[in-house]
């Protein structure tokens, strides 16, 4: 199967928001552990979480076009 670009972005980025997450205390509408936080900080955390995760996708996306120039120029890919 192939994927768009934006397609493979989008999955990076799930696999980074998932481990960030699980990084991260969870939060609910009464706060971390039941501390209440405004909810204009817990949306704050999720947007910086979500920026975060496609920040991570787009430097692996950096990293396997460069895989795949190094492959392709030492023939190591798999036919």
């Amino acid at each position: 199967m192939e994927y768009t670009k934006q397609e493979l972005l989008d999955k990076f980025a799930a696999a980074a928001l998932t481990a960030l997450i699980a990084k991260m205390p969870i939060f609910d509408r009464k706060g971390e552990f039941g501390v209440s936080l405004p909810i204009e900080e817990m949306q704050d955390i999720k947007k910086d979480l979500a920026s975060s995760a496609y920040e991570y996708a787009c430097w692996m996306m950096i990293a396997r076009e460069a895989s795949k120039e190094w492959l392709e120029i030492n023939n190591t890919l798999t036919k």
